[in-house]
């Protein structure tokens, strides 16, 4: 297994030291505004930087406005820019893979499923041939009350490099079944899970232990299927990246 913990672009190079303090590898996220920005060059020197140093990294593609499902075409034209321009950069910083959201929930989708896959199918056939054969692009759990939008998505894309990003606090929030139901549907695709806790009301990021997220059943799963997944702590108080790396490894490994 390989442990991560998240950190924003901007400031990956300031916290190069902490990172080897902890021993751990970063996902790199690309805001909006900075994947419209960044400099390719600054971002080959980066991943240079970070070899070097034996930091390895995957990346976080922006979200927000995006709709990598969405049925308007101008939409899905501007979220599919910037994807593209994430497998790109994420090829120069030699990262291990990419994490999208799908940009699915029931509210706007539920009654059109079969849109949000056509518009689906259409984003990720021109994303996946810009991150290139075998580089693995993960697709994170959401609002997803149950994994079948996601899975239906994988079977299409089952010769290729498509792939589950599995958010343990997402899932405390949103699921409506159990987490073994779910592991069993999406499981056998999973490269790398986000974890971090909460009590089942807001998306604290709080270190793994301190919610309700039932981490004793994963650290089964892990225990049978866990060999080559991601692992990353991700909370959003730098301050507690040890406490968080410690409760992962005390919990799940």
């Amino acid at each position: 297994m390989m442990f991560t913990v998240n950190a924003p672009y901007r400031l990956v190079r300031e916290r190069i030291r902490r990172l080897k303090e902890l021993d751990v590898g970063v996902e790199v996220y690309f805001d909006n505004r900075t994947i419209e920005e960044v400099d390719e060059h600054h971002g080959e020197e980066t991943g240079k930087i970070l070899r070097e140093e034996g930091i390895r990294c995957t990346i976080h593609a922006p979200f927000m406005d995006l709709s990598p499902g969405g049925v308007d075409r101008d939409v899905r034209s501007i979220t599919k820019e910037k994807l593209k321009k994430t497998m790109a950069l994420a090829n120069r910083l030699g990262a291990m893979g990419v994490v999208c959201h799908p940009g699915y929930d029931k509210w706007r989708f539920g009654e059109n499923s079969d849109l949000w896959m056509e518009g689906s199918t259409d984003t990720w056939s021109e994303v996946l041939a810009v991150a290139g054969e075998g580089f693995p692009v993960m697709l994170e759990n959401i609002f997803e009350e149950e994994p079948s939008n996601l899975a239906e998505l994988f079977k299409y894309f089952r010769t290729k490099n498509l792939y589950c990003c599995f958010d343990s606090g997402h899932f405390n929030l949103f699921s409506k079944i159990s987490l073994d139901k779910w592991l069993s549907i999406v499981g056998n695709r999973i490269k790398e899970m986000h974890l971090h806790d909460n009590h089942g009301a807001k998306d604290d990021h709080l270190p793994i232990g301190e919610g309700t997220f039932p981490f004793r059943e994963l650290k089964s799963f892990l225990k049978a299927h866990g060999d080559g997944i991601i692992l990353t702590a991700e909370i959003h108080n730098e301050s507690r990246a040890a406490e968080a790396i410690k409760n992962l490894k005390e919990y799940v490994v």
